[in-house]
């Protein structure tokens, strides 16, 4: 969540945008899967399709309504005046609809909402059909051949129905290294040499396939990379994770990731805005990592009370991951 938030900052350094926008989707994903206890897979299809859609279709609305009244409110000040021009105001609304990321420009992150829920529900299903290694192996082998052939083009499937199919291979994956304890007890020492080898050939690989962007079905110069430079990101950070004990805040983080995915990006537009209007810093500002890891500590924090409320609302659920 952390790498998130400061990837969509401004000020990071190039080289850091591209190496976190890597492997940071696939990381969700995988976790996602990974959180999933292979009990809840025996439960009907339509309970399980149920549950997904009361934990993440509803923050999904709710966090598409604070965004776009947050966009109504600032879309003509500043730089957003002219990123908005000739928009009718509601034309946002068609976003909500289509889950696509170029659609939902009051807050892109959202697009991940409708992406998880059709992958949880896709994979919960399947699973009544195919065993863990089948679908595994299934969905890892179509999700490959989609991101080798697949060419970047204006027409995209709603809902994330196409990025789905790749989603789905992580999603698998991780449940598959949950039911074979992946990373448990493995010994300190060895940990930390699996991050060195697994950072090591991620910088490398992220070198040679260059920008990636999930969201919009973009996987590098040699997309027969793409996959692997996912998992060698999820293995680096897995192994550095498990080289620290749990804290209080990465505990808070993790329980309210739902919450933070969405809303971070619209903390990091106003302190930006702010502080312009404030006149704290110009209008070109040549922003630097500084700013990039100052204005994200800034809008997690900022989330601190947004969890808050929104955990007091009888309709949040803003968990984990389904």
């Amino acid at each position: 969540m952390v790498l998130v938030v400061l990837g969509h900052s401004r000020g990071l350094p190039d080289y850091l945008v591209r190496l976190i926008f890597s492997f940071h989707v696939p990381l969700f994903f995988f976790i996602s899967g990974f959180l999933i206890k292979s009990g809840k897979l025996d439960a009907p299809i339509y309970r399980n399709a149920k549950k997904v859609l009361q934990s993440l279709a509803v923050p999904y609305f709710l966090f598409f309504l604070l965004a776009f009244l947050y966009w109504l409110a600032t879309r003509n000040i500043g730089a957003k005046a002219l990123l908005t021009a000739g928009q009718a105001w509601y034309s946002p609304v068609a976003g909500l609809f289509t889950g696509l990321e170029s659609d939902l420009f009051v807050d892109p992150p959202l697009w991940f909402f409708p992406c998880l829920i059709m992958t949880a529900i896709t994979y919960h299903a399947s699973r009544k059909f195919l065993t863990l290694t089948a679908a595994t192996c299934i969905f890892g082998a179509l999700a490959f051949v989609i991101t080798l052939f697949w060419k970047d083009s204006p027409f995209r499937l709603p809902l994330s129905l196409d990025s789905m199919w790749v989603a789905l291979s992580f999603y698998a994956i991780g449940q598959y290294a949950r039911e074979k304890n992946f990373f448990s007890n493995i010994k300190p020492g060895n940990l930390f040499l699996i991050f060195i080898i697994a950072a090591a050939l991620l910088v490398c690989a992220e070198g040679l396939n260059g920008k990636v962007d999930f969201a919009n079905m973009h996987f590098g110069r040699w997309p027969a990379l793409y996959m692997l430079t996912a998992l060698l990101g999820i293995v680096a950070t897995f192994a550095f994770s498990a080289l620290f004990p749990v804290s209080g805040i990465s505990a808070w983080i993790s329980k309210n990731t739902l919450t933070i995915f969405p809303v971070h990006f619209i903390f990091l537009s106003l302190i930006r805005g702010v502080m312009v209007s404030l006149h704290a810093i110009p209008g070109d500002y040549a922003y630097g990592i500084e700013w990039s890891v100052v204005s994200s500590v800034l809008a997690i924090l900022f989330c601190v009370p947004c969890v808050f409320f929104l955990r007091r609302l009888p309709v949040s659920n803003t968990g984990r991951s389904p």
